[in-house]
């Protein structure tokens, strides 16, 4: 694969003072493209509005700092649900739901980072929304005649009710909005916190990783993929794997900083980069990704395309590919002493996915 995998920043679309929104599109990072994913980042300052939406790709959105009340109206369902999201939340939103984002916060923001499906979005690789309110929203695409008509109101009355606000995507407002009261209720089978996310890997000084699968989110179970939460430790390692299941991976870094490395096909090194927060890279389908994380630690959110994926771990670790090799067939194919395949076998036996820093 010829495609440039090198690590990016969001490119922001939108900034004002209500927030800004950020989006990572397929004609920079052409494996969204590929993979038919998306990503964006929303930040809310104070009392901060995103306006009512709804959006052409799946998604999931992970609480980077802050809180906010979320309103969001499901296909099918009468009432909207308003949900209050605090950071480590992990929330599931299917395409076509409206929603719309309120920081009521007056003196800290709210940000949170999505990564989506795009494979039946407007463009493959770019997650869309359509606005129902505000400057270069749907209804300016109708004219006051048809809009008058559809409410049963006069002209007049359609264009102001259309036409006054000037803002668009977000906007701050002067004041807290009244009478909005989030239910824990409803946002269960959408929403889950990252603390409450077993670990199915937990490595004293090396890392913890934990995947957030239709069983934590019923609502993932009409996607298609997977979340990944993954915390490493200062200095520690993500030992080299890949996805078995022809899984794509799509990262997020949400903190901390470290080095990339992903082997491509025919030995090529794909991508040797320095990451920090703030950046987004993908692991093509087989290629096999490593990850040392820096003097602070390294924390990531991402999607993988398989509900169930399945990681090979392919160094170290008693289940690991070389590990499980017979050791002659381990010495002829890697044309070495038996003695250098059982140091192999002897010092890697312990680690799984994850290696504490070096004491050496």
């Amino acid at each position: 694969m010829a495609a440039d995998l090198s690590p990016t920043l969001s490119k922001s679309i939108f900034e004002g003072a209500g927030g800004s929104y950020g989006t990572w599109s397929g004609a920079d990072l052409r494996l969204l493209t590929d993979a038919k994913l998306g990503g964006g980042k929303l930040v809310l300052k104070p009392l901060g509005l995103a306006l009512p939406h709804y959006s052409d790709s799946s998604k999931v959105g992970y609480v980077l700092e802050g809180r906010a009340v979320v309103g969001l109206t499901l296909y099918g369902e009468t009432k909207q649900r308003i949900l209050l999201l605090e950071k480590g939340d992990v929330v599931a939103l299917v395409m076509g739901s409206l929603t719309w984002w309120y920081n009521e916060e007056e003196d800290s923001d709210f940000s949170i980072a999505f990564l989506g499906d795009t494979a039946t979005a407007v463009r493959p690789g770019d997650i869309a929304y359509f606005f129902l309110a505000g400057s270069g929203g749907v209804f300016g695409g109708f004219s006051t005649e048809f809009l008058s008509r559809a409410c049963g109101i006069r002209e007049a009355e359609a264009e102001e009710l259309f036409g006054s606000q000037p803002g668009a995507l977000i906007v701050k407002l002067q004041q807290k909005l009244p009478g909005l009261r989030a239910s824990r209720a409803d946002g269960e089978g959408i929403v889950v916190n990252a603390e409450r996310v077993a670990a199915e890997i937990n490595v004293k000084s090396g890392g913890v990783a934990a995947s957030v699968t239709s069983d934590e989110v019923a609502a993932l179970g009409g996607f298609g993929f997977s979340v990944g939460l993954t915390r490493l430790e200062p200095n520690a390692m993500r030992l080299p794997g890949f996805f078995a299941d022809a899984a794509v991976q799509l990262i997020y870094v949400a903190k901390g900083s470290g080095r990339v490395q992903i082997a491509g096909t025919d030995g090529n090194r794909a991508l040797d980069a320095e990451v920090k927060e703030g950046y987004l890279f993908g692991l093509p389908k087989f290629f096999a990704m490593s990850v040392i994380a820096g003097g602070e630690g390294m924390e990531w959110f991402s999607i993988i395309t398989s509900p169930r994926p399945a990681f090979e771990q392919l160094l170290m670790g008693r289940t690991s590919e070389l590990n499980m090799l017979p050791s002659h067939v381990l010495e002829a194919s890697l044309n070495v002493t038996s003695d250098l395949v059982k140091l192999l076998k002897t010092n890697g036996s312990a680690h799984d996915v994850f290696s504490p820093p070096s004491k050496t």
